[in-house]
């Protein structure tokens, strides 16, 4: 195996810690001109992640003290603006008020306001996050409702998903995840929730598609001497069988069950997982098993309704504030919709109608896919295309599987989403819609598309010899 050259390692591990340092200053985007400085630090990282994909092998120690320390450098940077709406669902639920029934600027909540009300995004709206994760806003809250703590929430979280992609494909595949900018900056420095949503879905992944490919790969046909052997073992240590039978059984069991209550729990964090359990479902159905689809798609509901019972009445339950502009016609950085309201104007207004091609992506799939990571790759890129309202964080869902197919079109979103905070810039400019301008549009979006058609060509290439 080919040794990486050390400077290189030095290099890339000197870049990522010095723009994680340059960044930590400048998080507190609603003022003038932090963008850019922002955008210095980032730029920094993103040479140093880059020169990370040339690395050979990486070994614990590395691989392990930049990720932790470039986190932990980032803990004392300002955070994004969703953070407030965390800290304060999670305190009013300590006060007995359901973020549910009650937005931040209900007159029966003036009383409990805090310091740093004035700063929650969309005080007129109800809370929109799903029931899991309001539990654990109030978990949090509970000890106390600080910025430090709910980070560190989310980077265990993260940290947990680097230990699970290293342990299953090793340190040097999983520096695509773990010294990945976006990454670093979503849960450390934005403080963002997604790691909540990304642990159980790379948890119910590497579940389901546990070791497919390499047993596929490394088993060698059986021959006529093998059974026999096997037939003579039987004979010989009947509980030596009987143990290998429970072993294999449990491990099928847990194949189906942990995957579904895993990808459960990254529905009741997140909607958007939920085809991914129609997936596991008709993976059931393709093979004539009727009684297990039906038991994995009980189970991958069971954590939402379980969680969503306490924040329900007997005459409402209402976890979704429908009426609210963002959830109607918000839009943000989108590409799809933008090019379609470009054609057609009406399609500005409502979200509704690209929720039909993605349908029709999502049943495509069900008939192709048969592996958990070849659904979830495309449907996440034609989710984000499709998608109306997007956030540079919410690329993080699909940066775990390109661990596994290096896809270039995920590598490289990576660093063009940090395009999406020149929308931060033009707020401080005074600027009032929430639209990037088409040359950041296509500047986010160009290097995606023609990453992911390098990759399909790469592919193709692949089969062919």
């Amino acid at each position: 195996m080919a040794k990486t050259r050390p400077y290189l390692l030095w290099l890339s591990a000197l870049l990522l810690v010095s723009g994680a340092i340059l960044v930590i200053p400048h998080g507190d985007f609603p003022k003038l001109g932090t963008v850019f400085r922002f955008w210095q630090g980032i730029g920094l990282m993103a040479v140093g992640f880059v020169l990370s994909w040339r690395l050979r092998t990486v070994n614990a120690a590395w691989f392990w003290g930049i990720s932790i320390l470039t986190r932990l450098l980032l803990l004392p940077m300002y955070p994004g603006d969703d953070i407030w709406r965390y800290l304060w669902e999670g305190h009013i639920q300590t006060l007995g008020f359901s973020p549910y029934q009650f937005a931040p600027n209900a007159p029966e909540l003036i009383a409990h306001r805090t310091e740093w009300w004035s700063l929650i995004n969309h005080l007129d709206v109800s809370a929109i996050y799903p029931p899991v994760v309001q539990l654990g806003f109030w978990g949090l809250a509970t000890l106390v409702p600080a910025v430090l703590l709910f980070k560190l929430a989310f980077v265990l979280a993260d940290g947990l998903t680097c230990w699970l992609l290293s342990r299953r494909f090793g340190y040097t595949q999983t520096l695509l995840y773990a010294w990945n900018p976006l990454v670093i900056y979503s849960f450390a420095g934005g403080a963002h929730y997604d790691s909540w949503f990304v642990l159980p879905l790379v948890a119910a992944w590497l579940t389901f598609d546990r070791d497919s490919d390499r047993d596929a790969i490394a088993a060698p046909a059986r021959t006529a001497a093998d059974n026999r052997i096997d037939e003579r073992d039987a004979i010989a240590s009947p509980e030596r069988n009987i143990t290998s039978s429970f072993t294999k059984n449990i491990q099928h069991h847990w194949r189906w069950l942990g995957s579904a209550l895993l990808i459960g729990l990254s529905i009741a964090v997140k909607w958007m997982s939920l085809p991914i359990l129609a997936f596991l479902s008709w993976q059931a159905l393709r093979q004539r098993q009727l009684k297990w689809a039906a038991i994995v798609l009980i189970l991958g509901l069971l954590p939402f309704i379980l969680t969503a019972i306490p924040y329900c009445r007997p005459d409402a339950c209402t976890l979704v504030p429908t009426s609210s502009v963002f959830v109607d016609h918000g839009r943000s950085a989108e590409l799809i919709p933008y090019l379609a309201s470009q054609i057609w104007e009406p399609l500005r207004w409502d979200n509704w109608p690209y929720a039909i091609p993605l349908a029709a992506v999502v049943l495509s799939l069900l008939l192709w896919a048969r592996r958990f990571l070849d659904f979830a790759e495309v449907y996440f890129a034609a989710l984000f295309v499709l998608s109306p309202i997007l956030h540079a964080w919410y690329f993080t869902w699909a940066i775990p599987f390109a661990v596994v197919t290096g896809n270039w079109g995920t590598r490289l979103l990576s660093l063009s989403a940090f395009v999406y905070f020149w929308l931060h810039q033009r707020a401080a400019l005074g600027t009032p819609d929430w639209f990037l301008p088409a040359w950041a549009r296509w500047f986010l979006w160009l290097p995606f598309i023609l990453g992911w058609l390098f990759t399909l060509w790469q592919r193709r290439s692949e089969a062919q010899t």
